[in-house]
């Protein structure tokens, strides 16, 4: 809430705390009243939606993968959202589909990737991230390609790559809601499956957790989310790789509270980032894709260098 709070009063116009507050509960016609339901209120929304949707969904994909270097776009769902994206900016331009493609193309990609990696009726989950891999390297060099054809729209197509909020509106942020709701209702029962999951798929089974069909539900739960996060936003990378992580070495790994503090810590991490993307001097504001890839790219390659040191790979 607090972060909130802030990620209203704070834009390329300060609005003090008091007047935010007398606007929240008392809106009027007045610029500051429209400044923050049209504008604030919706990006700020948003910024807690897509944190808290990308951390849990994070947090599923780690505990499926058994990888804490696991995030939700590694089964194809970023690259299957941008062919989406720039398929229907090229086809129909004037439609605004941009975003509504990305999410089918995420669902799809994941879902091509999980029909891939079946063998037997079965799932293996290094198969699917290999399916995912190669359905992502195919599906990028048909974006790349795309992109070439029709360069005119280069610069909205890469201002949604990197990631954006500002500009959502009160009808976008609904249906996004609807969707993240729905995920979350799905993911939270299996918190307890999760957990055996981290023991092993067979000792999990000994403990009398259906491993296939959980797996199955949550792959769709969480690929589900990200679409979600993906429709609003474009693509926000490392939130849902390094958000679980802290919270999983600050608070235990216990899905039953990893998960909502996921939801929280994402959601108050990409709210404050959002502050500091448009809070930029001299430049202006700037898409929060860039701010979230300066301070999680960083962390990722400490967690990289702790994992080797861990097997042995690096001499600490």
């Amino acid at each position: 809430m607090i972060t909130m709070v802030i990620g209203v009063m704070h834009g390329p116009t300060r609005i003090p705390l008091a007047t935010v507050l007398d606007r929240l509960f008392s809106p009027n016609a007045s610029i500051n009243s429209v400044i923050i339901w049209e504008i604030r209120l919706p990006a700020v929304l948003a910024a807690v939606l897509v944190g808290g949707g990308l951390a849990v969904a994070g947090a599923v994909m780690q505990a499926l993968l058994k990888n804490p270097l696991a995030d939700p776009y590694i089964v194809g769902a970023s690259a299957g959202a941008s062919f989406g994206a720039i398929l229907a900016e090229d086809l129909l331009p004037s439609m605004g589909l941009m975003a509504p493609a990305a999410f089918v193309g995420g669902l799809c990609a994941v879902m091509i990737s999980y029909l891939l990696s079946r063998g037997r009726g079965i799932t293996s989950m290094l198969t699917l991230i290999l399916a995912g891999y190669a359905v992502g390297v195919i599906l990028t060099s048909v974006t790349t390609f795309l992109m070439l054809l029709n360069r005119a729209d280069l610069s909205t197509i890469f201002a949604w790559e990197v990631g954006g909020i500002n500009g959502v509106t009160w009808s976008e942020v609904l249906i996004s809601l609807i969707f993240i709701v729905i995920s979350l209702a799905i993911i939270w029962p299996f918190a307890s499956d999760m957990n055996a999951l981290l023991l092993g798929e067979e000792q999990a089974h000994h403990l009398g957790v259906p491993v296939r069909r959980v797996q199955l539900i949550l792959l769709v739960a969480a690929s589900l989310l990200t679409a979600a996060a993906v429709y609003l936003s474009g693509l926000i990378g490392f939130v849902g790789l390094v958000i679980p992580h802290i919270v999983r070495r600050l608070n235990g790994p216990n899905h039953r509270q990893l998960l909502p503090l996921a939801f929280l810590f994402g959601a108050a991490f990409l709210t404050l980032a959002n502050v500091v993307a448009n809070s930029i001097p001299v430049i202006g504001p700037i898409p929060v894709g860039l701010v979230t890839a300066f301070l999680g790219g960083p962390y990722f390659l400490y967690l990289l260098v702790r994992q080797n040191q861990r097997r042995g790979g690096l001499t600490p």
